[in-house]
């Protein structure tokens, strides 16, 4: 099939936080923070609820979870708080490490005195220790149904207002777990939020910042897109020279490599999400790589592509393009691709995707030779291409060179001979 078309250790699973950090800097959820402490403290009804928070990597819903877990009114209104850190490689033997990190926090017992202690003895203790108290629970960082199956039934329903919070990046879990009038999904921060987000972090609240860095500081922080996580790296970075209005032009210019160099944190928090990846849906996501940052992917054609590729597995009773738009809707619901246009009948119309993770999909097709980015200057592909089937050309692509790929797509000018 040839097509060219013209047009991204050893470390416990879960760990204990009986008293999170509390001066996590929270900006553009004031409203959302609000409300959701109005879940937690301010609701009439005593009816036991869960809170899912769902959001991509990075966005900011530990750090949501943890004010609402740490704010004194909170804290006054439950009898019991307790904390625990689900990462993805959970199993069944990590449930012990659940169990643990709950009830450390209810009784207030070290992990240590509790480790002779079997699963189901765990899980009685905890379920005792809760039995007509108002608690808060907090399962973070969930992201598949099974830790909620193997905890559900250990959370006693007292009708006394009790409340779990589960954070996720999964839009499957949170469904799952919570009702929909409960639900909810974190955006990414406008511009003015990121500036203020940025500006916390670099500047305390007496300190401020010269008119000169104030407006680079803006196009720093807004080439960021919105992203917590990528303000923070890009916080760190300036904070090594805060004043210097040179330091702040160069990092300016090259917000996306400066994140990359030092942002390590970053990269591994957004990986995860690729590494969870069902093999079929891999091909998918990297193929969002190819286009340019910022780019609105129409629907119509990303689709026509992906069968084209020879990507879409078959679904029985849809066609091919059903099922690769099927597929599409499960990135969404993954918090990997976001919609940015639909049609009056809720059809999705087109796509796009964060620049940093857009980075990752072409770090990720790189690595993985299967995908090659065509920079802005002909003439720069490798010697050998052996190895290449599909590349993109974001500039000027030569004719001649076409012929020695599967697949081509050209978002820059096509050059003759």
């Amino acid at each position: 099939m040839n097509s060219s078309q013209t047009t991204d250790s050893s470390s416990p699973a879960v760990t204990s936080r009986q008293d999170p950090n509390p001066k996590n800097i929270v900006v553009g959820v004031g409203e959302v923070f609000i409300r959701l402490k109005g879940w937690l403290v301010g609701q009439p009804s005593k009816a036991f609820q869960v809170i899912p928070i769902v959001g991509m990597g990075g966005i900011g819903k530990t750090t949501l979870a943890r004010n609402l877990y740490d704010d004194p009114s909170v804290i006054s209104r439950f009898d019991t708080r307790a904390w625990a850190t689900i990462s993805q490689d959970y199993n069944n033997r990590k449930l012990q490490d659940v169990l643990l990190s709950l009830l450390g926090c209810v009784i207030g017992k070290p992990k240590v005195e509790m480790l002779g202690m079997s699963d189901d003895q765990l899980a009685l203790r905890l379920h005792q220790a809760l039995i007509d108290r108002r608690y808060l629970i907090v399962l973070d960082d969930v992201w598949d149904v099974k830790p909620w199956d193997d905890t559900r039934r250990f959370f006693p329903d007292d009708n006394n207002g009790s409340r779990i919070i589960v954070t996720t990046r999964e839009s499957s879990v949170a469904y799952y777990t919570g009702s929909q009038s409960s639900y909810h999904q974190m955006n990414l921060l406008k511009d003015d939020e990121s500036w203020n987000l940025l500006h916390q972090k670099l500047f305390a609240l007496e300190e401020t910042c010269s008119p000169e860095l104030e407006k680079i500081g803006k196009k720093i922080a807004k080439d960021c897109r919105g992203l917590p996580l990528a303000i923070h790296v890009i916080g760190g970075i300036l904070s090594q020279a805060k004043t210097s209005q040179d330091f702040w032009e160069h990092v300016s210019d090259n917000v996306s490599s400066a994140i990359a160099d030092k942002g390590e944190q970053y990269s591994n928090i957004l990986s995860l999400s690729y590494n969870r990846l069902p093999n079929h849906l891999k091909p998918y996501f990297l193929y969002m790589g190819a286009f340019p940052e910022d780019y609105e992917i129409r629907s119509s054609k990303l689709v026509k592509l992906l069968v084209a590729e020879g990507f879409v597995q078959p679904i029985l009773g849809k066609s091919l393009e059903e099922a690769a738009e099927m597929h599409l809707k499960a990135l969404v619901d993954r918090n990997l691709i976001f919609v940015r246009q639909q049609d009056t009948n809720g059809n999705v119309k087109s796509y796009n995707i964060h620049d940093l993770l857009r980075d990752l999909c072409a770090q990720k097709a790189c690595e993985e030779k299967f995908l090659f980015i065509h920079g802005c200057e002909p003439g720069n592909l490798p010697i050998n291409t052996s190895f290449l089937r599909r590349v993109c050309a974001h500039g000027p692509f030569r004719d001649e060179d076409a012929n020695r790929f599967v697949s081509i797509l050209v978002f820059g000018k096509r050059i003759d001979g």
